[in-house]
C-alpha cells in the first residue's frame, strides 16, 4: 500500500476508528459504512482486499462505528447510541473527508449501513460524489417478517425440530430483544437467507478468526467487542424495526446504485424493487445479484468490483493531499 494509515477521529460525543489504505495516493476516496447491528469494519481490511481490491482503484476508508469494533475503547456509558447519532457521525466523517482529500467521498454502504447512508445523502448530497448500497434495510417491519417467515418455513420444511421449536418461542415480529434477533438471525443463516454457503456457526468463526489476525485489535478489544454486541443491538433494534424509507427518504440528489441479491432474505427482493422504481434521483441502477443472498459483495466479488469500477469512472479527481 502506499498509503496505510490507522487514526482516531472525533466524531459527536465520541472518538472513532479508522483506517485509510490506497495502493495510489491520488485514488478518489471510498468510505465503506458497515452492516449491523453492532458489527466492525476495520478487520474487513484482509478480506475486502484479497477479493475485491478496491485499495487499487480508491483511497478506501475503513470504519468501526459507535458502538462496535476499535471505537469501543472510548465509548462510555452515557454515550448516545442510537441511528440519528451514527446517521450524524457519518455526515461529520464524510464532512471530514471532504476537508481532506479535496472532493466528496464515494460511500458503499452495507445493510444498515446503506440505510444511514442514504439518510446522510438526502440530507448532505454535498458530501456524496455516489452512493452505492448493498443489501439495503428500506422497511423494518417487512425485514423481520420475510426473515422469520423465511426461517420459519424453511425449518418446517427441513423438519428440524430445534429450528421450529426456538422460532415459534420468539414468535413474529418485531424481535426488538437481542436474544430474539438472534435467534432469528441464526437460522436465517443456517438456512441460506443471509449469505450463501454459511451457517451461523461459520460466520461467527470467521467474525472472530479476522479480529485475532488483524493488527488493529488488542484480545481487551475482541472481549469488548464480543461483551458489548448485545447491548448495541439493544439500542439500535428499535430504530431498524420502525425504519420506512419509503416514506422518509423519497428523493436524492446524489447517484445511486442499489447492488440487491436476489436470494437476500434479509432485505426483501420486492422491498428493494417497490423502493427502486419510486425514488428520484439524478442517476439509480437497481443492480441484481442472481446467486447472491445479503452479501453480494463476499458472495460474487468479481461481479461487486467491476460493477464498483463503473462508479469509479464517473469520480471527480482529488485535490487534498492524506496526511
Amino acid at each position: 500500500m502506499n498509503i496505510d494509515l490507522l487514526e482516531s477521529v472525533r466524531l459527536g460525543d465520541a472518538a472513532q476508528w479508522i483506517r485509510i489504505r490506497a495502493a495510489n495516493a491520488g485514488s478518489p476516496p471510498l468510505l465503506l459504512v458497515q452492516m449491523g447491528p453492532a458489527l466492525p469494519m476495520i478487520n474487513e481490511v484482509r478480506t475486502f482486499e484479497r477479493v475485491l481490491s478496491l485499495e487499487d482503484d480508491f483511497t478506501v476508508i475503513y470504519w468501526d462505528q459507535r458502538g462496535c469494533g476499535r471505537s469501543l475503547r472510548s465509548a462510555s456509558p452515557t454515550q448516545k447510541l442510537d441511528l440519528q447519532a451514527m446517521v450524524d457521525d457519518t455526515e461529520q466523517l464524510l464532512e471530514l473527508l471532504r476537508a481532506r482529500f479535496g472532493v466528496p467521498a464515494a460511500v458503499v454502504g452495507f445493510s444498515m449501513g446503506a440505510t444511514i447512508s442514504a439518510y446522510v445523502a438526502a440530507r448532505r448530497p454535498d458530501l456524496l460524489a455516489a452512493l452505492v448500497t448493498v443489501g439495503m434495510d428500506i422497511d423494518g417491519a417487512a425485514i423481520g417478517e420475510n426473515a422469520y417467515e423465511f426461517a420459519l418455513k424453511a425449518a418446517r420444511d427441513q423438519s428440524n425440530r430445534k429450528a421450529i421449536r426456538q422460532l415459534e418461542a420468539i414468535g413474529p415480529p418485531p424481535h426488538l430483544e437481542p436474544k430474539q434477533f438472534g435467534t432469528r438471525m441464526r437460522w436465517d443463516l443456517n438456512f441460506g437467507g443471509a449469505r450463501t454457503g454459511y451457517t451461523y456457526g461459520s460466520s461467527a468463526r470467521g467474525l472472530a478468526s479476522s479480529l485475532l489476525r488483524s493488527p488493529d485489535y488488542s484480545l481487551a478489544d475482541i472481549f469488548r467487542i464480543f461483551g458489548r454486541m448485545a447491548a448495541t443491538q439493544a439500542a439500535l433494534l428499535p430504530d431498524i424495526a420502525a425504519l420506512d424509507l419509503m416514506r422518509t427518504v423519497t428523493r436524492l440528489e446524489v447517484p445511486i446504485v442499489m447492488a440487491q441479491g436476489r436470494l437476500d432474505q434479509v432485505a426483501p427482493p420486492a422491498v428493494a424493487e417497490q423502493y427502486a422504481a419510486l425514488l428520484e434521483a439524478p442517476s439509480k441502477q437497481l443492480v441484481w445479484f442472481e446467486h447472491s443472498a445479503h452479501m453480494p459483495h463476499l458472495e460474487e466479488p468479481e461481479r461487486f468490483s467491476e460493477l464498483l469500477a463503473t462508479v469509479r469512472l464517473g469520480l471527480p479527481a482529488r485535490t487534498g493531499e492524506t496526511r
